[in-house]
């Protein structure tokens, strides 16, 4: 039997922050959402265990087409 981590808080999408953020924030946010999402996918019923995993990818499009729009910057940070 695998134990579980008591669950962190999950991240929280603020626009007022959002817009502050520096591009590899920015990116970094979108990746723990997609990987909140993941999670929630995975123990979500069937009927939205789908949209879950939509909301990943949609999650991680945000992330790759900020790296694209930034490319003069390091986001790897």
């Amino acid at each position: 039997m695998t134990a579980r981590l008591s669950p962190s808080p999950a991240p929280e999408f603020d626009t007022d922050s959002w817009n502050d953020m520096l591009p590899a924030e920015r990116v970094r946010r979108c990746l723990l959402f997609a990987h909140e999402a993941n999670q929630h996918a995975l123990d979500a019923p069937a009927e939205v265990r789908d949209a879950y995993n939509e909301l990943s990818k949609q999650w991680l499009a945000l992330a790759a087409e900020i790296e694209k729009s930034n490319p003069d910057r390091r986001l790897s940070s």
